[in-house]
């Protein structure tokens, strides 16, 4: 455990984690890590930080020490086994994944099933999919994301009732989150109920307005149910947040060289692809304010002031 000074920069780093402050929480990660450096726990934080800003392979180096230092961490095994599975290194996430499950206990147990779940079904290995989620429902039943990734499992199989079933659990489960009711009405516009999806992806965009995929069902949801003018309008804006994307990717490759800079536009293609209009752009303009000289950044500002409000 660690001493009390490094106690207090541990309040200081969940402060400034809570506040959505990256970049503070990550240096005050990097004093934990000097004051008490046999301390699994501050590279298990640094590790969180460095994912979210998209620099995986920093964040599996930040975990394996972490592991080096206690081999039961499983919080820290499930942290690496989640960061291999995004750069691809799925055979390796699995047995990281099956390890964990060796050792965890209660919510742990349940969110080791959870990713196993999500992991198999990369791999296209639909049953063990559902077995897995199907375990981590029978672990912990208000699993909002175990509903979801059974959604997902049954409509990759065609059964879309019971797709729309496990679509309903998981909103249930969590009626705040916009993921949910997307995948909701994003399936009902599929099952031909467009009346009703209107309303979820409606929904969807009262929050996160810069939503393509939202804005590209409901389009077709109103297209279908006769509305052409405001289908068209939908459409066109899920046409004109695309665009931003290969723009994100030539500012990209013009800034490669300045890490900071890049961390943030990372950052903001994953807001982007989440759908907040106002933090994707702040993030980008802090990239900005790094890279004052980037033409690939003028463009994408400029790109995004041409978008009307929602």
């Amino acid at each position: 455990m660690p001493d009390a000074s490094t106690a207090t920069l541990v309040v200081q780093l969940q402060r400034a984690y809570r506040a959505g402050e990256r970049a503070t929480a990550l240096a005050l990660a990097d004093s934990v890590i000097l004051r008490a450096p046999s301390w699994p726990d501050g590279y298990v934080w640094k590790a969180v930080l460095l994912r979210e800003l998209g620099q995986l392979r920093a964040a599996t180096v930040a975990l394996r020490e972490a592991l080096r230092l206690q081999p039961e961490h499983v919080e820290a095994r499930l942290l690496l086994a989640r960061v291999l599975q995004q750069q691809g290194q799925l055979r390796e996430a699995l047995d990281q994944y099956r390890q964990a499950l060796h050792r965890a206990t209660g919510t742990l147990r349940a969110a080791a099933w959870l990713q196993l779940g999500h992991a198999y079904r990369e791999l296209g290995r639909l049953d063990s999919a559902a077995l897995g989620f199907r375990e981590a429902l029978r672990l912990d039943s208000t699993l909002a994301e175990a509903w979801d990734g059974l959604r997902q499992v049954h409509e990759l199989e065609g059964r879309l009732s019971e797709a729309l079933a496990a679509a309903r659990k998981a909103h249930q489960r969590a009626p705040d989150d916009p993921d949910y009711r997307l995948a909701l009405g994003t399936l009902l516009v599929r099952m031909g109920h467009p009346d009703e999806a209107v309303t979820w992806l409606a929904g969807v965009l009262t929050v996160r307005p810069w939503h393509a995929v939202a804005h590209y069902h409901l389009g077709r949801a109103l297209l279908a149910r006769g509305d052409t003018v405001a289908g068209r309008r939908h459409l066109d804006r899920a046409e004109q947040l695309r665009r931003l994307e290969p723009l994100l990717t030539q500012a990209e490759v013009e800034i490669a060289r300045h890490a900071d800079a890049l961390a943030l536009l990372k950052l903001a293609r994953r807001l982007l692809q989440k759908g907040y209009a106002t933090q994707t752009r702040q993030a980008v303009e802090a990239a900005r304010a790094l890279q004052p000289e980037s033409p690939a950044l003028e463009r994408l500002l400029r790109t995004m002031d041409a978008l009307e409000p929602s």
